[in-house]
């Protein structure tokens, strides 16, 4: 009753909106071209880009009402969203392998956030909050062309606001279902003949509910953090540089040997510096240094037979020992690229990245080890007559201990006129085999062992794990026609994707240690369409809808062991998402969203979601407040990704207060 109480609600406010809108559209920004810089490093108008790329900026983050970054991404087409815990999220275009984010590129302001120690990005290690978000731009498809070997799905690149384009004083205060808790404060203003921002936030929540027993589920996280951006400009050099620190705990449930809860301790924090240099109108040169580095403690005592720890001469029945899986990892990256524009029909981008990883850990290594990757990258965009474009690029890789690769991608462009064209795209990828998988000895070192015998006091768990040196790269081909078109005049712009990919040479077996098996066994073709429609007749309305349909069909051409649902079960079939917002004129903003997927997650269940925000503004004289209300309605009774993901309540509710001056 209450599902159908709140759909018709839904329908009926969408209908009145829609009758409210004005017949005539009134034009704002009628000259602007939207811009993207992420597909081939270079600045260009969406109708020249050579691949398929989606935008979330600062309007539809508001709008939308979300706390996490990574639940922005239910927005786009083809891109699948869920939570393994409360506090881990995993995100990827296309899906496929559901249990870590390995194989998109994330970059923030340009810096990757992968970790390369557990092979994944840590949604939640990332030490910015949604409020300092601008826009997102997702390249869906591979991209290693431009980006290197773990753009393999895609590139993620999320661009935080700039110091001169935001309020000299931010408070943000949420609170909600699961004990949620969100604080932040910033700050911009100039300085060193520069502008500088930053912020200081808090955020906490409990988590999911239960999990499929009933049970209380125990995956809570609180994080705080700080991060800021300096800008300024000396002469013909544009200097930008960006520090964040986030330090973080986590609960985890307990498993069946567990006495103690496993709670692990993160600290995150980087550096990064970027100098670019316009020697002319035409060519310019940029120099970009990023460093990251996490330091994460983990323990609980564990209790078990001494026999599984190697103490076959201890008498009792069982024991108990203190585990451990701590590590601590590093990143480095020099990025130099070079961008010069030869006339109006040709252009190019040319460059050379460096990066070195480094992790140590007593668990999943057992020493310290480092890798070194060299990177050449080049993109030449030719106009062959004023209706067809030729875009070609690829990268050249070296890795230690993997070997050279090489991405190529051609882009064919046919322009209907200056805003629309059709598209056809062949590209090949590659997501190199990280640490983990080549390197891993992991095993378990139980300390403190009690009741001792004969002074042992210290056991090696006898369950372990090797990397496998030899595992080779994942590989990717994709091919696809497509057509954006910005119809200027109506303020709408639309893009469908018709596409088919084959990935080989997966590495699809679970990294659990009892399970640890990184082969190459894995096939996979997936062919569909995905498109969006971005609809802003005035200031007032905002409207995006995305749709997906992806057939996917997994094998293996080998004796080696695999499981296909490992490569499909995160892949749905059938998945859109649809948001719509109208800002009144005396500002009360009010917005619908709606998100499916079917089927999705390792029981296959459907996600069936709705949600609603209300806010107001009220002006002072150089300041306002924003109260706000979001609520999301789960329609379904299906667990999320995993059958032990599980709110307890359909509708989760949160209230917020902002203040800006």
């Amino acid at each position: 009753m209450h599902r159908l109480t709140l759909t018709r609600s839904l329908t009926i406010c969408a209908v009145t909106f829609s009758l409210c809108a004005p017949v005539t559209a009134s034009l704002w920004n009628p000259d602007e071209l939207p811009v993207v810089l992420t597909p081939a490093r270079l600045k260009q108008n969406r109708s020249e880009v050579p691949a398929s790329v989606s935008v979330i900026d600062r309007d539809m983050i508001t709008a939308s009402g979300l706390r996490d970054i990574p639940e922005l991404f239910r927005l786009i087409p083809g891109t699948s969203v869920g939570a393994r815990d409360g506090w881990n999220y995993v995100v990827s275009y296309h899906g496929t392998n559901y249990r870590d984010s390995r194989r998109m590129q994330v970059l923030i302001d340009g810096r990757s956030v992968y970790q390369s120690g557990l092979a994944t990005v840590d949604w939640n290690d990332i030490p910015i909050t949604i409020q300092d978000i601008e826009r997102i731009e997702v390249v869906r498809g591979p991209s290693s062309a431009s980006y290197g070997a773990n753009a393999f799905l895609g590139v993620i690149n999320i661009i935080t606001r700039h110091p001169s384009d935001i309020n000299e004083y931010e408070v943000n205060i949420l609170r909600g279902t699961e004990n949620t808790e969100n604080y932040r404060l910033s700050h911009a203003n100039e300085f060193l003949n520069g502008t500088l921002r930053f912020t200081i936030a808090s955020n906490h929540d409990d988590g999911f509910d239960v999990d499929r027993n009933g049970d209380e589920r125990l995956d809570s996280k609180s994080n705080q953090l700080f991060n800021t951006r300096y800008e300024t400009l000396i002469d013909d050099y544009a200097i930008s540089v960006g520090v964040g620190y986030k330090s973080g705990e986590i609960t985890d449930d307990l498993a069946d040997e567990d006495v103690t809860q496993p709670y692990a301790e993160t600290d995150d924090y980087y550096l990064s510096a970027q100098i670019e240099k316009g020697f002319s109108a035409v060519h310019q040169l940029a120099l970009q240094y990023d460093f990251s580095a996490q330091k994460q403690i983990r323990r609980w005592t564990a209790e078990l037979p001494p026999s599984f720890i190697g103490l076959d001469d201890n008498p009792s029945l069982l024991v108990r020992g203190d585990a451990n899986e701590d590590l601590r990892s590093s990143r480095t990256d020099v990025d130099l690229q070079d961008t010069y524009i030869w006339s109006d029909s040709l252009k190019t981008v040319a460059g050379v990245h460096l990066r070195r990883s480094r992790v140590s850990s007593e668990t999943y290594y057992g020493r310290t080890i480092t890798s070194n990757n060299y990177q050449l990258f080049f993109n030449i965009e030719k106009n062959i007559t004023d209706k067809f474009t030729i875009n070609t690029g690829g990268s050249y890789e070296y890795e230690q201990d993997v070997g050279k690769n090489f991405s190529p991608r051609i882009a064919a462009h046919y322009h209907v006129n200056k805003n629309s064209s059709f598209r056809a795209i062949y590209s090949e990828a590659i997501r190199t085999p990280d640490l983990l998988e080549t390197s891993a000895n992991w095993t378990y070192t139980a300390r403190n062992v009690r009741p001792a015998s004969n002074g042992e006091t210290e056991g090696i768990l006898l369950i372990t794990a090797k990397g496998n040196p030899n595992v080779k790269p994942e590989k990717i081909e994709s091919r696809e026609i497509g057509y954006y078109g910005n119809f200027n005049k109506y303020h709408l712009q639309w893009d469908v994707k018709i596409f088919h990919d084959k990935l080989n040479q997966l590495i699809s077996n679970s990294i659990a240690l009892e399970r640890f098996n990184p082969v190459n066994s894995g096939n996979l073709t997936q062919s569909g369409i995905e498109t969006e429609i971005d609809y802003r007749p005035n200031r007032k309305w905002l409207v995006h809808i995305s749709y997906a349909y992806i057939k996917s069909k997994a094998y293996s051409n080998s004796d080696l062991s695999f499981t296909p649902s490992t490569e499909t079960s995160f892949t749905p079939k059938n998945s859109g998402s649809a948001l719509i917002s109208y800002r009144s004129n005396n500002n009360i903003q009010i917005s619908f969203l709606q998100y499916y997927a079917r089927s999705i997650g390792t029981s296959q269940n459907k996600y069936s979601r709705s949600d609603i925000r209300l806010s107001k503004i009220v002006n002072f004289s150089d300041s306002e407040i924003e109260i706000s209300y979001s609520g999301q309605y789960r329609h379904d009774e299906d667990s999320e990704l995993l059958s032990s993901n599980i709110y307890t309540n359909d509708l989760r509710q949160f209230i917020g207060i902002n203040f800006r001056y």
